[in-house]
């Protein structure tokens, strides 16, 4: 596994430029612009997949993995924060391949982007971009639509996709104004905290060997929809109690405060960081081919976000393996006790090994 990730990372130092005619520019535009022989010869094709047949699959396991970005070895995941030069973080590649392929006629956002880790629940393409930017209406500014600019009386209880759709054209026609009428939120790359990944162990008894297939990806943060429920419901909530407290005029009582505290409590839950979706790895390479991610070693010879992956170049936790018991959660039955989990999710890839390194025992 070393041998072969050393091997892909050398190929792809050979084809990657840190950045294109740095040296021989003229002026700054030029910087950044390849020569017809770099565009000519320029390897921006991922290596294609060997077929695997089921027959040759002598030992297979799916685990779940959480890659915190919060560790150096993965930071070239997460950096940098906004576009710089060349170079994005891998959630704004994957942020615009998801936008851009919602607004394509031709092309089905619901091929490759999945709400569940077991790609049962397509993601909509609205549902896509409220992830990412979404605006909420204030109590005032739900009243002035329905009074000014819903002559046809559309219910949001019965067609929320067509009353945001007025709402949106309200916004862009500038006949809202934000604060008063709406609030917006927006998600961007250092609102990430991480990534899962789902893959796949296998022993290729053909080449007797142990290999890894990436098979999805999930950036972890607060979607911008969250963010506006969790705001309004907590300013309700505390605006509520703060009535009661003027009627009553006296503080709150112990049992009053505990309530309070309840309701916020699931307003917390729900501004949590969780998946905003899955991406079928696969049906994306192309484009994290394209995009290249920094190398600390050698700043002249980049890896791009595919090969960094597929390689492993990461550091990552196991949170989940199937199992009998559908597939639950390391931490289900590893409750209260983060060591226990840790050395559990180091049960699973000792496991894993064991098997290639039984295979050679005679």
């Amino acid at each position: 596994m070393i041998r072969y990730s050393l091997i892909l990372f050398l190929l792809t130092s050979l084809n990657c430029i840190g950045q294109s005619n740095l040296l021989n520019a003229k002026r700054p535009i030029e910087i950044g612009i390849k020569t017809a022989n770099q565009l000519k010869y320029d390897n921006t094709k991922p290596l294609d997949y060997g077929y695997i047949d089921d027959r040759d699959v002598m030992f297979g396991k799916r685990i779940w993995e959480f890659i915190d970005i919060d560790q150096r070895i993965n930071f070239p995941l997460y950096y940098p924060l906004k576009p710089l030069m060349d170079r994005k973080s891998l959630f704004d590649v994957l942020r615009d391949y998801v936008q851009s392929s919602a607004k394509k006629v031709n092309y089905n956002i619901k091929d490759f982007c999945f709400e569940d880790d077991y790609f049962s629940i397509p993601l909509e393409a609205y549902a896509a971009e409220s992830k990412f930017n979404d605006f909420m209406l204030t109590k005032e500014g739900e009243e002035n639509v329905n009074r000014n600019f819903n002559p046809s009386k559309i219910d949001p209880a019965v067609d929320s996709p067509g009353f945001r759709k007025l709402c949106s054209k309200l916004i862009a026609d500038k006949n809202l104004k934000e604060g008063p009428d709406y609030k917006t939120a927006e998600l961007n790359a250092e609102n990430v905290t991480g990534y899962k990944i789902q893959g796949y162990w296998y022993f290729d008894k053909r080449l007797a060997e142990l290999k890894y297939r990436l098979i999805a990806i999930a950036p972890i943060a607060t979607s911008a929809s969250s963010i506006l429920v969790s705001t309004k419901g907590q300013q309700d909530i505390e605006d509520e109690y703060t009535e009661i407290v003027n009627t009553q005029g006296a503080p709150l009582s112990p049992q009053q405060e505990a309530a309070k505290i309840d309701r916020l409590k699931k307003y917390e839950e729900m501004s949590a960081p969780d998946v905003l979706f899955w991406v079928y790895y696969p049906a994306i390479r192309n484009i994290l081919k394209l995009n290249p991610t920094f190398n600390d070693r050698n700043s002249s010879k980049p890896i791009n976000f595919d090969d960094l992956l597929i390689s492993r170049h990461f550091n990552a936790v196991v949170y989940k393996e199937e199992n009998v018991q559908g597939d639950r959660l390391i931490e289900k039955y590893k409750p209260n006790n983060a060591m226990d989990q840790l050395l559990e999710a180091e049960r699973v890839k000792d496991k894993i090994r064991d098997f290639e390194h039984d295979m050679w025992n005679y």
